[in-house]
């Protein structure tokens, strides 16, 4: 199966932003699991569920990966992931922010080391 120039740019449009929340997540959410350790037991389920199951977001490259060998039609196979890729990792990007920034947390976190 040959792949045009085109299909690999689209390709790879996919799979950087993939790659970097990836990254982003095995750096980040470690620090953020040690910063909220004091305050483990006050922490929402969504940040619960980020700090337990993070390094799934591994997937998404490789769904990306699959969406483009498998996608039905060829020339919209390129499309396809690239739009995969940047939802996905605009989704996750979002829900991982949203799940561990904790204001009120931080602010405990503040009030207990102040005190």
């Amino acid at each position: 199966m040959k792949s045009s120039g085109k299909d690999i740019a689209l390709l790879l449009a996919g799979l950087v932003p993939a790659a970097v929340i990836v990254f982003l997540a095995f750096v980040l959410v470690p620090g953020c699991i040690a910063t909220y350790a004091p305050v483990s037991g006050q922490l929402p389920s969504q940040a619960k569920f980020v700090f337990s199951f993070y390094y799934l977001c591994l997937a998404l490259p490789v769904l990306v990966m699959l969406v483009w060998l498998f996608w039905r039609k060829r020339l919209q196979r390129g499309i396809a992931a690239a739009a995969f890729g940047i939802v996905g990792s605009i989704a996750l990007g979002l829900f991982g922010w949203w799940a561990t920034y904790q204001p009120q947390l931080i602010l405990e976190l503040i009030r207990r080391s102040s005190s």
